[in-house]
């Protein structure tokens, strides 16, 4: 697979087209096994898609942040640079605060988002993971492959058995011990990202506050 295609003055990253490809195939599958009404999973799959537009240009100003003094020197080679850590980071924070003012205002709608995000995104880490390891990439594992099959069966088996607040939840906290352990052991990424301890660390306590508020709420 090559690195990069030029289109004109673009350098667009085959990792991008990868992940947008992993992606669509996610939201595809997502379409399949929803556990929503047809007017519902469409109305879910159309928020998916503008989060991860907005993920995917959030990107681009997260690597535009972190590289001020260098992009306005000389802007090219920092747009053609794949985006890091610290971008992946300013982009999740970003999507987190568009999806949380424009999907998922009330907590009900927060544990919806969540619980159709997290099918695509096991599924698309799964299809990127698999993709990679094709080509040769050293990051991703069986191991790591095995993580996200075990979360989409226990998502798609146990959604008519367990509340979806419970599911976000174990889904949350098993993907972040789980790779938390995987990175202990070996080089692991979310995607092309190298993402530090601390990250998984915020994922689990994430899934932990958001358990404690909604038994508050149901009180």
């Amino acid at each position: 697979m090559p690195s990069a295609w030029l289109i004109g003055p673009l350098v667009i990253k085959s990792e991008l087209v990868v992940l947008i490809g992993s992606f669509l195939l996610g939201i595809v599958f997502f379409r399949f096994v929803s556990p929503y009404s047809n007017l519902e999973t469409k109305k879910w799959i159309d928020g998916l898609v503008n989060l991860f537009i907005v993920f995917v240009i959030s990107l681009w100003i997260g690597k535009i942040i972190t590289n001020l003094s260098i992009f306005i020197n000389d802007p090219l080679p920092i747009l053609a640079y794949p985006s890091d850590s610290k971008a992946f980071y300013v982009a999740v924070a970003l999507s987190i605060v568009y999806g949380k003012f424009k999907l998922a205002k009330e907590y009900h709608q927060v544990i919806d988002v969540l619980f159709a995000w997290l099918i695509v995104f096991f599924t698309a880490s799964f299809v990127y993971g698999f993709v990679q390891m094709i080509f040769g990439a050293a990051a991703f594992s069986w191991q790591y492959l095995g993580l996200h099959v075990l979360l989409l069966i226990l998502f798609v088996l146990q959604q008519d058995k367990l509340s979806k607040e419970n599911l976000v939840f174990t889904g949350l906290l098993s993907w972040s011990i789980g790779q938390w352990l995987l990175a202990l052991f070996s080089r692991t990424t979310v995607f092309q990202f190298n993402l530090s301890h601390w990250f998984y660390a915020v994922v689990l306590i994430v899934s932990v506050i958001i358990t404690i508020y909604g038994k508050k709420v149901k009180q």
